[in-house]
């Protein structure tokens, strides 16, 4: 019906319903009357990352398998040459197959946690746990230390941490039974009340944990059946232990169709430095790999251009993991997160990487190769 300006219906003449407008402290009431409403979206994203997190490890085919560049063995023991508690991840090397399902199950047991409110403080605490141990081994060379996302992972987590899931979770819905079935018993019978309802909150934690191991198990029998290895284009490497500056054998054999080069007694000594092998050994545009004689880490060295030979860390400045050469493009490229740097100045050409890979001195002498430091 119409109304007049009045406000009055132009036919009965009766005062016009008009609809109020919508009154804002609505919201804040109904978010008072759910405590912790105003963080289910960051219960949200937190829970499915850690799920994801925990899922994706299990079902990556050559995570747990040291030979791969992408395991966890490769990223504990790049970790443990750059980081402050690399005298703690040496011995845990050893058992880096344990280590690698005891993380992947803890984010997922973390991630579920958080999506249904159920022991919220406690999985805050292992997120926040888990966020601090990526950051001081993954990230903690990240700089500026903002591009590390662990340590706002760890920030992110101490909301849930002080004050739970808050009245939307599985512990309010369990406390709130409880305090119903205990206020409907006489004091003397509030013991076994409480004794129940602490029992049943075990049994929905281990529920939860038999779905954990449950959708674990799936992702890994998946990956393993669908998945794809990820491999590293590495080519040829020089011998994992070079001799010292001046003592290489008489005749080194040639490569790539090279002449033989000669060192040894009856020759000058090379630069200081340790030999690495014959200068030939790496073709123009090419690269051969290594192991640095003085920090132990893989590495690389190359020829952008005739003469000009360059060596660089191979060891991912973001996560720790061994990045391959592809010579087709001239870049470095990590087969754990997509990382890209020049093989030409090791410079980051694509994240998330945050440094350049650290070059390794290289000289060549009497046509052999030396790492100088």
């Amino acid at each position: 019906m119409a109304a007049d300006a009045e406000g009055a219906d132009a036919v009965t003449g009766s005062p016009a319903v008009t609809r109020p407008p919508a009154d804002p402290r609505k919201w804040a009431a109904w978010a008072r009357s759910f405590p912790g409403g105003h963080l289910l979206v960051l219960r949200a994203f937190l829970g499915v990352t850690f799920c994801y997190a925990g899922l994706q490890k299990l079902a990556t085919r050559g995570f747990f398998e040291a030979s791969n560049p992408a395991s966890i063995q490769a990223q504990l023991k790049a970790s443990a040459l750059v980081t402050p508690v690399g005298h703690l991840l040496g011995p845990a090397i050893h058992v880096a197959v344990l280590l690698g399902l005891l993380i992947s199950f803890g984010e997922l047991a973390v991630g579920l946690g958080t999506l249904l409110g159920l022991y919220s403080r406690v999985a805050a605490g292992g997120g926040m746990l888990l966020a601090l141990l990526f950051f001081l081994t993954v990230s903690y060379n990240s700089s500026p230390y903002y591009y590390g996302p662990d340590i706002v992972f760890f920030f992110a987590w101490t909301p849930l941490a002080l004050n739970g899931a808050g009245a939307l979770s599985l512990d309010a819905v369990l406390a709130a039974r409880h305090a119903r079935e205990r206020a409907a018993v006489a004091p003397a019978a509030a013991t076994a009340i409480d004794r129940r309802a602490a029992v049943a909150k075990v049994a929905a934690s281990a529920l939860v944990g038999a779905v954990a191991l449950f959708l674990g198990g799936v992702a890994a029998a998946a990956g393993r059946v669908l998945g794809r290895r990820p491999t590293a284009m590495t080519g040829p490497t020089f011998p994992s232990s070079p001799s010292s500056g001046g003592t290489a054998p008489t005749t080194s054999p040639a490569a790539a169709g090279g002449a033989p080069s000669t060192t040894g007694a009856g020759s000058p000594k090379g630069p200081k430095g340790k030999r690495l092998g014959p200068a030939s050994a790496v073709a123009v545009g090419g690269a051969v790999g290594f192991t640095d004689p003085f920090q132990g880490i893989p590495a690389y060295v190359v020829q952008p251009k005739t003469g000009e030979y360059l060596g660089f860390s191979a060891v991912c400045t973001h996560a720790g993991c061994t990045v391959a050469f592809v010579q087709a493009v001239e870049q470095f490229q990590c087969p754990c997160h997509g990382s890209i740097y020049s093989a030409v100045t090791g410079d980051v050409i694509q994240g998330p990487a945050p440094l350049p890979l650290p070059a390794i001195g290289i000289e060549v002498s009497g046509g052999e190769l030396y790492v100088t430091d």
